[in-house]
C-alpha cells in the first residue's frame, strides 16, 4: 500500500511532520534522522557503514519526494538528521506575522457545510500548528472556539453548554457536538429545547409579558408577584413611622 499525505509546504508543518514521522518509521530509517544511529566505526566498505549510508540514503529520498518543490531548498547534503533539523528551524519560526495569522485563522474558525467531525479536525489542526511554533493552546481555547463558530441552529446547544459544570472537559465537548449533529439531523429536539418544552404543558401558550396587567397596580408587563407597589408603600409607611418615634423622642427630651 502507497502512503498518501499532503506534501510539506509553508503552512502544514505540524501535520506533515507526524505523517512523515510514521513514514520513516515504518521505513526502518527512523533512526538516523533523530540522530539515535550514528555511522559505526569501521572502513567505508565495511558492511555495518555500508548499512548506515543506505539507510540515510533511503531516509533523504522519502524527505525529498514528499516536499512541495518550494522547500527543496532546505534539503541539502547528504545528512538526514542535519536536513530534518533544517526544516525544524525553518518551519517553527517565531515570527510574530506568522503567529498572528495563525491565531486569527484559529479564532475566527466557522462550521462549513458538512460533518461536524471535518469542524472538529480541522480546529485541532490548527491548535496543532499553533504550539509548533511556540502558542500555548489550551482545552478551553479550543471549546471557545468549537462553540463560537458553530451555526445559528446549535444557539440553545451552546447556552445549556455555558450552563453545564465549570470541568468542561474537551472530549466532552466534543462528544456534546457529535450528538447535537446527530440529533439535528435526525430532526429530533435538542436538550435544551427538551428542558424548555418540559416547562409547558402540551397545547399551553406563553403570553407575551408585555401583554400582562397587573392585578395590584394596573400597569403592564409584570404580574402580581412581582409588582414593586406594595413594596414601594410598606417602605413610606416605615419611613413615617421611623419620622414619629424621632418626633416623640425629642419632645420627650
Amino acid at each position: 500500500m502507497v502512503e498518501s499525505f499532503q506534501k510539506l509546504n509553508d503552512s502544514n508543518w505540524g501535520q506533515w511532520k507526524m505523517f512523515m514521522r510514521a513514514l520513516l518509521v515504518k521505513k526502518n530509517v527512523w533512526d538516523v534522522v533523530s540522530g539515535l544511529e550514528t555511522l559505526p566505526a569501521g572502513s567505508p566498505n565495511s558492511k555495518p557503514v555500508h548499512a548506515f549510508r543506505r539507510k540515510q540514503a533511503e531516509a533523504i529520498a522519502e524527505i525529498t519526494l514528499n516536499v512541495e518543490p518550494t522547500q527543496l531548498i532546505f534539503i541539502q547534503g547528504d545528512d538526514p538528521n542535519v536536513v530534518w533539523d533544517s526544516l525544524t528551524k525553518v518551519h517553527q519560526a517565531r515570527g510574530m506575522a506568522s503567529r498572528l495569522a495563525l491565531r486569527r485563522r484559529f479564532l475566527r474558525l466557522e462550521k462549513p457545510e458538512g460533518p461536524m467531525q471535518n469542524f472538529i479536525a480541522e480546529a485541532r489542526r490548527l491548535a496543532l500548528q499553533l504550539q509548533e511554533i511556540g502558542v500555548t493552546v489550551e482545552d478551553e481555547d479550543t471549546i471557545l472556539v468549537l462553540t463560537g463558530g458553530l451555526p445559528p441552529s446549535y444557539d440553545n446547544f451552546v447556552v445549556a453548554l455555558d450552563s453545564a459544570p465549570s470541568d468542561l472537559t474537551l472530549d466532552y465537548v466534543i462528544t456534546r457536538l457529535l450528538n447535537e449533529e446527530s440529533r439535528q439531523l435526525n430532526g429530533e429536539a435538542s436538550y435544551a429545547e427538551s428542558a424548555l418544552a418540559a416547562r409547558y404543558k402540551p397545547g399551553e401558550v406563553k403570553t407575551v409579558l408585555s401583554h400582562i396587567t397587573c392585578w395590584k397596580c394596573g400597569k403592564k408587563g409584570h404580574y402580581q408577584s412581582n409588582c414593586k407597589k406594595e413594596e414601594e408603600a410598606n417602605l413610606a409607611l416605615s419611613v413615617v413611622v421611623e419620622e414619629d418615634k424621632f418626633f416623640i423622642l425629642r419632645r420627650s427630651i
